[in-house]
């Protein structure tokens, strides 16, 4: 789960340079830890506990680096 996540680590920089859309990759790279921290906690990954969780993480990134960015 956590190697999984290295993907997301290595393309978050360069996605600030081809998309308008930087605060989506941070948002889905920040948020992994939510998925990682619970399949360790529990020993797996449920999906109607994690992906709510992950996709409203993701959510909140984009909000305030939105804001943040316009600041």
């Amino acid at each position: 789960m956590g190697a999984a996540s290295l993907l997301l680590v290595v393309t978050y920089p360069l996605v600030k340079r081809i998309t308008f859309w930087p605060q989506l990759a941070l948002g889905l790279t920040f948020n992994w830890g939510a998925l990682l921290g619970w399949s360790a906690v529990k020993g797996s990954c449920d999906p109607a506990v994690c992906l709510p969780l992950y996709f409203s993480g993701v959510m909140w990134t984009l909000i305030y680096d939105t804001i943040y960015a316009h600041q």
